[in-house]
């Protein structure tokens, strides 16, 4: 049965075989998973057994298209991979922009779900009906954009869309990530690492089929109120003016920056990576993904001690990863390292904290000269830095222990105190203490330590009449109290996966200053966009529960997988250490507040004190 909105099929490869299966994306899949994480996090749930680990062949590797990804509806073209993580071993997904995810679907399919092992390097070649597996061997090794350019002359056709692993993910450094046309990163959780265990070097794409929509007349009105919509927020406007390095400010002024691997609050020097600096010295041109109004992404050059680059970026999280954790305040340095990162195929995120860790622990004594090779891990050091990236690209020397991220690090030495992680996965972009609506945010995630899993700012803006209306305790729009906040934190965890599901970038989905505008912009126009693009009727009710269904099943799976409620915790340092300088200066996290708050959440979610979905959440929500 044909439900118009989608390409219309899933493709199944198994690498161990050979074998390419091709079938029908099940309507009923549609109607309660909607797309994008929905289902990659479903057939993760179903497919991938608790004894499965991460790098056995019968792991999954799902590249998952959103419902509106291939539609003319802007800022919609995000990708989701989902593995089981090598970071984590529990699920893991990344998400990406650009250009890959539309042609996938102008191909003819939803997602694609790879299995096995190949015996040699490979690489996928899609062009609409025709999949074929490739020999990648004489690309096995090249960076990503030498994978990139020599598939394109390979299929004579510079106009396909590639995603592909550098040789960190080939080498399974646990946080490799997968780049999609040479600088869309998908670079959380390690799915790179899966990709290259798999002997999979790249997946070419060429897509010529329309999407057909169930009301086109209806879906193009909706489509005009909504960039009518974003073209009226001001939040667009920095983000179009400046990119993403726009939001450093905010970091440095009300001291979130965790620097020096989370032993500092503030940055010194931070306007020498700021947004003024970067976008007067370093931008070449102003960029976006597919359609896209918002065009946060920037084209940079920078010249490092004679390697010059022209590379995306650099973002904030990147920004605080390379600079505010490791002291590298050269802006050049940072740009470079982040050029290299993704040339690499690893996550500048994870690197970036993961060298801050070894950083300190340098500087503590617990790593020596000795055991570095010679490399001087000093804060602020860019060259140790920068050859810190290459070794663990190659798993050379101290690369190779760098290469398994803080938490297997800290284990190895026993110094897991100094790893800023919680469930495996770095704190990326915040230091929490000052905020326990955020540190929640972060110590709960499906995903480990996340900022993007739900939005724990809206008490900084709501309402108390919004707070009555939607969460039954006014003090929700007190930032300062604890109040209700865990109900917060799980209702925006449901909402905010509403938006990985379509495919929508959240910078289109929840940049605002308004409750109202998250409520019409993110669940009742998206809502009657899904039911014009597939005419399937879709309340705001049924819509938000689709959300909180795929919220459930990643908690099952990661239940499943061993996640308890200790593990909902964030690092122990933050409850014994006080931020040292700024506005939160004396503030650190309260262990009977924070749980009285993991209480508060466990309920609202409907989960048991363990943090389990109880039987009568799971009926409810019709997970089968």
């Amino acid at each position: 049965m044909e439900t118009k909105g989608y390409a219309g099929k899933i493709l199944r490869i198994n690498l161990s075989t050979g074998k390419v299966e091709k079938q029908p994306t099940p309507v009923d899949l549609v109607s309660k998973y909607i797309g994008g994480r929905g289902f990659s996090s479903y057939f993760l749930w179903k497919e991938v057994g608790r004894d499965v680990a991460p790098f056995d062949e019968e792991n999954l590797l799902i590249f998952s298209a959103g419902l509106l990804s291939g539609t003319p509806l802007p800022s919609s073209g995000r990708l989701v991979v989902a593995s089981k993580s090598p970071m984590t071993g529990i699920l893991g997904d990344a998400n990406a922009g650009g250009f890959w995810t539309p042609e996938l679907k102008w191909a003819g399919y939803d997602a694609i779900i790879v299995k096995g092992k190949s015996d040699k390097p490979v690489y996928i070649w899609i062009d609409d009906d025709r999949v074929t597996l490739r020999d990648a061997s004489h690309i096995w090794g090249k960076t990503v954009n030498q994978t990139c350019s020599l598939i394109k002359e390979e299929l004579d056709d510079e106009d396909i869309h590639i995603a592909a692993i550098g040789p960190g993910g080939e080498k399974r450094v646990r946080y490799a990530c997968v780049i999609t046309d040479g600088h869309g990163a998908a670079g959380r959780c390690g799915i790179g690492a899966v990709m290259g265990d798999k002997n999979l070097k790249a997946i070419a794409v060429r897509g010529t089929q329309d999407i057909k929509l169930y009301d086109p007349e209806a879906f193009h009105d909706l489509l005009d109120e909504y960039v009518k919509d974003i073209s009226n927020e001001g939040w667009s406007k920095g983000l179009t003016d400046y990119g993403t390095s726009n939001l450093v400010v905010h970091r440095q002024k009300l001291g979130l920056w965790g620097a020096k691997n989370f032993q500092d609050d503030l940055l010194d020097n931070w306007e020498n990576v700021g947004p003024e600096k970067i976008n007067n010295e370093h931008v070449e041109r102003i960029m976006g993904c597919m359609g896209c109004m918002v065009r946060c992404k920037r084209w940079s050059h920078a010249n490092y001690h004679g390697n010059e680059c022209l590379t995306k970026g650099p973002e904030y999280d990147v920004i605080n990863a390379l600079s505010a954790k490791t002291l590298v305040t050269d802006s050049d340095a940072l740009i470079y390292g982040n050029h290299l990162c993704d040339e690499l195929g690893i996550d500048a995120q994870t690197a970036g904290s993961t060298i801050a860790m070894a950083m300190e622990l340098y500087e503590r004594g617990i790593l020596t000269k000795e055991m570095t090779g010679g490399l001087e891990f000093r804060f602020g050091d860019a060259e140790v830095m920068m050859e810190a990236f290459r070794m663990i690209a190659s798993r050379e020397g101290i690369g190779d222990l760098l290469a398994e991220g803080g938490r297997i690090m800290g284990q190895k030495l026993n110094a897991g105190y100094y790893s800023a992680d919680i469930k495996g996965l770095e704190i990326d972009a915040t230091d929490p203490r000052r905020f326990v609506t955020r540190a929640l945010a972060y110590g709960v995630s499906t995903r480990g330590s996340c900022h993007l899993r739900s939005y724990p700012y809206v008490d900084e803006f709501i309402t108390r009449e919004e707070a009555e209306e939607w969460f039954g305790e006014p003090e929700v729009s007190n930032a300062a109290t604890i109040t209700g906040k865990g109900k917060l934190i799980a209702w925006t965890e449901n909402w905010v996966s509403l938006s990985d599901m379509l495919g929508i970038c959240k910078f289109a989905w929840y940049r605002s200053r308004q409750f109202t505008k998250l409520i019409d912009r993110g669940i009742t126009l998206p809502a009657k966009l899904f039911t014009a693009a597939t005419g399937i009727e879709m309340t705001d009710e049924d819509f938000l529960k689709c959300g909180e269904r795929v919220y459930n099943v990643e908690r099952l799976f990661n239940y499943e997988n061993g996640v308890r409620r200790k593990d909902d915790y964030p690092p122990q340092r933050f409850f014994d250490e006080p931020l040292k300088r700024g506005p939160g200066k004396g503030i650190k996290l309260d262990s009977v507040e924070y749980g009285k708050l993991l209480d508060d959440y466990y309920e609202a979610h409907g989960w048991d004190k363990e943090g389990r979905p109880t039987e009568k959440k799971i009926s409810e929500l019709e997970i089968e």
